[in-house]
């Protein structure tokens, strides 16, 4: 189990590292100075991790097989949770592109506090992007395929302990990349141009704009419209 734990850590660490809306989250938290807001921010994410980790892990489970099913089969929910990791990468784009002003650049630079007042819980704020994850088809097919090809190396068990200790590690691995990430940039902020942080401020809200772009695009080209029910 100790080999499965040390692997999923491995394995979340290298998955996190290409540029994602977490990881843009994380370089908006850490320009502004917020590196609490910004560690629960990670601990939310990482914990949706270990959940999606589990599902890979335990894929041909009846359990799983009848959630997923029951997903697939009912056209109408399936577009109603797309539709709504649309709507939330929608919200938080447009919430970084209006974090532009003079004001709120005042706010990242050294001096701004650790969580802006009227701010949502940032534990939530991770779990709601990286629920959207679950919105891209080819998301669990990856976590899949990687499950699939550490069960045919060795490296991973197939005992429930195994499975555990792997997600644990996979959420784990991904929350060391975030959180170095945000410290890396909370330490080098003070360094930063005030005329740099807007511009990364958009930079972010371009990235969840640009998911959700994608997200949408995908919802109406693999959608069979004809065959909803009620259509």
């Amino acid at each position: 189990m100790v080999t499965a734990l040390l692997v999923g850590l491995v394995v979340g660490f290298v998955l996190a590292i290409p540029p994602g809306p977490i990881a843009m989250a994380c370089v908006q938290q850490g320009l502004a100075g917020q590196a609490r807001a910004g560690v629960a921010l990670v601990l939310g994410a990482s914990a949706m991790d270990i959940v999606y980790a589990l599902l890979a892990a335990f894929a041909s489970s009846a359990l799983v097989e009848a959630l997923w099913g029951l997903v697939l089969h009912h056209a109408w929910a399936l577009l109603a949770f797309q539709g709504g990791c649309i709507v939330v990468l929608v919200v938080l784009g447009l919430r970084y592109c209006r974090s532009t002003t003079p004001g709120d650049a005042a706010r990242a630079r050294p001096e701004a506090q650790d969580r802006p007042r009227g701010d949502a819980s940032p534990y939530l704020h991770g779990v709601l992007i990286a629920l959207t994850n679950l919105a891209s088809p080819t998301f669990l097919p990856s976590l899949l395929f990687v499950m699939s090809l550490l069960h045919v190396r060795g490296w991973v068990g197939h005992a429930v302990g195994d499975h555990v200790m792997y997600a644990l590690g996979f959420g784990g691995g991904g929350a060391l990349w975030f959180v170095l990430l945000l410290r890396t940039l909370t330490h080098l902020r003070a360094k930063v141009s005030a005329t740099v942080i807007p511009m990364m401020y958009r930079v972010a809200g371009g990235v969840f704009l640009l998911f959700a772009g994608m997200l949408t695009y995908n919802m109406v080209t693999t959608t069979a419209w004809s065959r909803l029910p009620g259509w």
